[in-house]
C-alpha cells in the first residue's frame, strides 16, 4: 500500500534522534516538499544534545536549508499543551497546526493529544515505511533500520516487524 507522502511534516525530537541513530534522516526528509521543526526541538536535540544522535544531522539539515526551524506563534497553546507533554511535542503540534502540516510523533500521550485536536500524525516507523515505498530504502535496509532502532532503545517489537515484513510480503522474522 503505497501513498503519497503529506508535503509538510513537524518532526518531534524522537523522529530526529531515531532516525538520526540509524543514518536515514537526511533520507526519509528527501520524502517531503516541507520539512519543519520546532526550535524547542532544535534545542534538544542540537544544542543540550550536542554529540548526540541527531545533533550533526539536523544542524547540517538546518544551515542548508532542508528543513525549517520555526517557532510558534500560538504560545498560549504551547503551554496548554506542555503540561502533560514535552516542550517539544507541544510545539510540534502547535506548529503542525499553524502551517497545515502532519506531525510526526511517537510518545503515546502526545500521539493522543494530537489526534484529539484532529491533527494528521504519523511516527518514525511510518517514515522508514514511506521512504521503502519511495524506493529510498530497500527491503534489507527496511529490517536493518528497525532492528538497529530496536538496539538504540526504541521500543520495536518482533511483532511490528512481523507486521511490516507480512505487509510488504518479506516473510518473517528469525531470531
Amino acid at each position: 500500500m503505497t501513498s503519497r507522502p503529506p508535503p509538510c511534516v513537524v518532526l518531534d525530537s524522537s523522529a530526529v534522534i531515531a532516525l538520526s541513530s540509524v543514518g536515514l534522516l537526511e533520507k526519509v526528509a528527501r520524502l517531503f516538499d516541507r520539512v519543519v521543526v520546532p526550535r524547542a526541538v532544535y534545542e534538544e536535540a542540537v544544542v543540550r544534545g550536542a554529540g548526540r544522535p541527531g545533533s550533526r544531522e539536523l544542524r547540517g539539515l538546518v544551515e542548508s536549508g532542508r528543513v525549517e526551524l520555526l517557532a510558534p506563534k500560538d504560545r498560549w497553546l504551547v503551554e496548554a499543551l506542555h503540561d502533560p507533554l514535552g516542550l517539544g511535542e507541544a510545539e510540534a503540534i502547535t506548529l503542525a497546526l499553524e502551517q497545515g502540516c502532519v506531525v510526526v510523533l511517537d510518545d503515546r500521550v502526545a500521539r493522543l493529544k494530537a489526534r484529539a485536536m484532529g491533527l494528521p500524525l504519523m511516527g518514525t516507523l511510518r517514515l522508514l515505511r514511506m521512504a521503502y515505498d519511495a524506493g529510498l530504502l530497500s527491503l534489507d535496509e527496511l529490517v536493518n533500520a528497525l532492528e538497529d532502532l530496536r538496539r538504540h532503545g526504541f521500543r520495536v517489537t518482533d511483532d511490528i516487524i512481523k507486521r511490516i515484513l507480512e505487509e510488504l510480503g518479506g516473510g518473517h522474522v528469525e531470531k
